[in-house]
């Protein structure tokens, strides 16, 4: 059989120069990419950044709500420096943290405890665990309204149980020096399985041979859980103290079904101060300046905390 010329054309002339695969394949991932994620960007937009956006330009100005003709009224940074003039803001602050530290210090006493105790093999366990989870699974409200009959101080089961051993029946919510501490009780029996949570948690990860180790070694318990235990929970409990203390800078169901910031101002915490300049004075601005101070002072304490766990970890 005879080969003309014409069959004996090359290969590659004929056919036409292909692509390289990843040429090919590229091309329509970036438009599919970005249609994908268009719409968590146009909810991060809507529900964070343009709300966020819109409060700081309100804290900017003087608005009263309750006026339906009035606009806004450019103060620059006018509500900021009335707020370092308030004296209430500062007793507001004075009260949140001493809230804060009382709580969360308790809570992290009571959950590391609990959570060792725990952590060991006792009767029931299961039903123990989820007992104890119960008060962090109800609404804060519903929380609220349980201490409070808790504390009537004619009906209540607390003074009733005083009263029978012969002690004084205090008036919990209505005293100056009781107010705030009811408050912080209650918070403390809703949150501290929070602390239970993630403390029992980490303890059950915790590696085995550095304790095996300083068995061998003769160290006791004490030794074990200050050189061991609590050094290898340091991050955990670092982490569990912040989200608290945000959490804690937050409260306000509490504060609201107790004792609705009374006696006088003895448990106003500042997120119950900006509610009251926000939806019974109206004053919409002055509290979106008020929330934005709160959000820097949040924001200090978070990174003193992590500055600070940092550099003792880097000495160690």
């Amino acid at each position: 059989m005879q080969i003309t010329s014409e069959s004996r054309v090359d290969k590659h002339v004929i056919e036409p120069a292909r692509e390289p695969l990843h040429s090919r394949q590229a091309a329509p991932r970036l438009p599919a990419a970005l249609v994908l994620l268009l719409p968590t960007v146009v909810v991060l937009l809507l529900l964070t950044i343009y709300p966020t956006i819109y409060s700081f330009s309100l804290s900017l100005n003087e608005w009263n709500m309750s006026n339906r003709l009035a606009t806004w009224n450019f103060v620059g940074l006018g509500n900021y420096v009335a707020i370092l003039r308030d004296a209430r803001f500062w007793n507001a602050a004075q009260i949140t943290g001493t809230f804060i530290l009382g709580t969360v210090t308790a809570q992290l006493l009571l959950g590391l405890g609990i959570a060792l105790l725990l952590q060991r093999q006792v009767v029931a366990q299961g039903f123990v665990r989820t007992a104890l989870l119960l008060p962090m699974m109800t609404t804060p409200v519903v929380v609220g309204l349980i201490w409070r009959f808790m504390y009537n101080p004619t009906q209540g089961i607390l003074n009733y149980l005083l009263g029978s051993v012969g002690l004084p029946t205090p008036n919990w919510l209505g005293s100056l020096k009781t107010g705030l501490i009811s408050v912080m009780i209650a918070d403390i029996w809703e949150w501290t399985p929070f602390m239970i949570l993630i403390l029992l948690a980490a303890l059950q990860t915790l590696p085995q041979e550095p304790f095996e180790a300083a068995a061998i070694d003769g160290a006791n318990a004490w030794q074990a859980f200050t050189h061991i235990t609590l050094p290898l929970l340091r991050p955990t409990i670092v982490v569990a103290v912040l989200l608290r203390v945000i959490d804690s800078f937050k409260t306000f169901d509490l504060v609201y079904v107790l004792t609705n910031g009374g006696p006088g101002t003895s448990t106003e915490t500042l997120s119950f101060y900006t509610y009251k300049w926000g939806f019974k004075f109206f004053q919409m601005g002055y509290a979106a300046a008020l929330s934005f101070v709160m959000l820097i002072m949040v924001v200090i304490f978070a990174n003193l905390l992590i500055l600070t766990s940092t550099r003792k970890r880097g000495a160690e």
